[in-house]
C-alpha cells in the first residue's frame, strides 16, 4: 500500500518526476532537481514523523520546489509501520540506521549523490531518526534539521563527534512539548528544548556567545527567534517559534486540533536548505 502510494504521488509540486526506489526490501521516493543528470549533487533525506509516510512529507515540505531551484536531489524514505527507530524504545528491533544507509550508498554508487554532500531533515520522530543518524554514522551525514522534536532520554549520545545541526521547537508543541516528556510517556520520555540544545552546544564545541535576532511579521500570534551559536566545532542554529504547535513549520500553516497553532511566520524547508547549503 505505501509504494502504492508513492507512486500515486509520482507528480510533485515542481512538476519535477518522483520516482519509486527499494532497497533491503524497503520503499523510498526520489525526487532529482539536477539540471545536469551526469554530475552527482547534494542529497536531502526528508523523514517522516510518526504515523506519516513518504507522501505525506512530500506534500507538505515543498522540497521538491527546492530540489529543482537549487538543483540537489531529495529521498523521502518509507518507515517501516510508519515510524522509525530513533532509539527511544529498547523493543524496537528495526535497524533503520542499515535501511537509510544502504540507500545512501546505492545513491552515492549510481552516481547521482556526491559523497559528502547527505542532510537529513526529519519531523517528530523523523527528526529522532536525523539524529540517530548524526549519532551512529557521522561519517555519511554532512549536516541535520530536526523539527518538532527533542533528544530522547534512552538515546542521547552525548559523546558523539561534533555534526552541523539546526533545531526548530514551537513553544505550543503538545505533542513533543517545550519543557519536554516525562519518562514513562507513552511516546517516551525526552529533554526539553533548552537540555537538547545544551546537549548540541557540547557536542558540536560551541564556546562563544550566541547571537540573536527577532522577527513577527505576519501578526498571527507568533514570533521567531533565530540564534546562531559561534565558536563552534560544528555549526549550530535554533529556529524558536513562540506561539507555535506541532506541524512542520510554513508559510501558510494551519491549527488543528491534534498538533496544535501553527506560525506563518517562517518555512522549515527553506531554512534547512538555507543551512545546509553553506556547510
Amino acid at each position: 500500500m505505501i509504494r502504492l502510494l508513492a507512486l500515486l504521488g509520482a507528480i510533485s509540486f515542481s512538476g519535477s518526476p518522483a520516482l519509486s526506489d527499494t532497497v533491503l526490501g524497503r520503499n523510498y521516493v526520489v525526487v532529482d532537481g539536477r539540471k545536469d543528470t551526469n554530475r552527482p549533487a547534494p542529497l536531502v533525506i526528508a523523514i517522516h514523523g510518526f504515523l506519516g509516510n513518504a507522501s505525506n512529507m512530500q506534500r507538505k515540505t515543498g522540497f521538491d520546489r527546492l530540489a529543482k531551484r537549487h538543483g540537489f536531489i531529495v529521498a523521502y524514505p518509507n518507515g517501516r509501520l510508519r515510524r522509525w527507530n530513533d532509539g527511544r524504545s529498547s523493543r524496537n528491533k528495526t535497524d533503520d540506521v542499515a535501511f537509510l544507509s544502504a540507500m545512501i550508498a546505492k545513491m552515492v554508487t549510481s552516481g547521482q549523490v556526491r559523497s559528502g554532500r547527505v542532510f537529513v531533515a526529519g519531523h517528530s520522530n523523523g527528526g529522532g531518526m536525523a539524529m540517530r543518524m548524526a549519532c551512529d554514522r557521522p561519517d555519511l551525514v554532512r549536516g541535520i534539521s530536526v523539527v518538532a522534536t527533542k533528544t530522547s532520554t534512552n538515546y542521547q549520545c552525548r559523546q558523539g563527534p561534533p555534526v552541523p545541526a539546526i533545531f526548530m521547537h514551537g513553544t505550543a508543541d503538545p505533542i513533543a512539548p517545550h519543557a519536554g516528556r516525562p519518562e514513562g510517556s507513552r511516546l517516551g520520555g525526552t529533554l526539553s528544548a533548552e537540555a537538547t540544545l545544551d546537549l548540541w552546544k557540547v557536542r558540536n564545541r560551541c564556546t562563544g556567545a550566541p547571537r540573536s535576532r527577532t522577527f513577527d511579521k505576519k501578526n498571527d500570534g507568533t514570533s521567531v527567534k533565530v540564534t546562531r551559536h559561534t565558536n563552534c566545532r560544528a555549526a549550530l542554529n535554533y529556529v524558536l517559534i513562540d506561539g507555535h504547535g506541532h506541524d512542520w513549520p510554513s508559510l501558510n500553516g494551519k491549527a488543528t486540533r491534534l498538533q496544535g497553532p501553527a506560525s506563518n511566520e517562517v518555512g522549515a524547508s527553506a531554512l534547512s536548505w538555507a543551512f545546509f547549503s553553506q556547510l
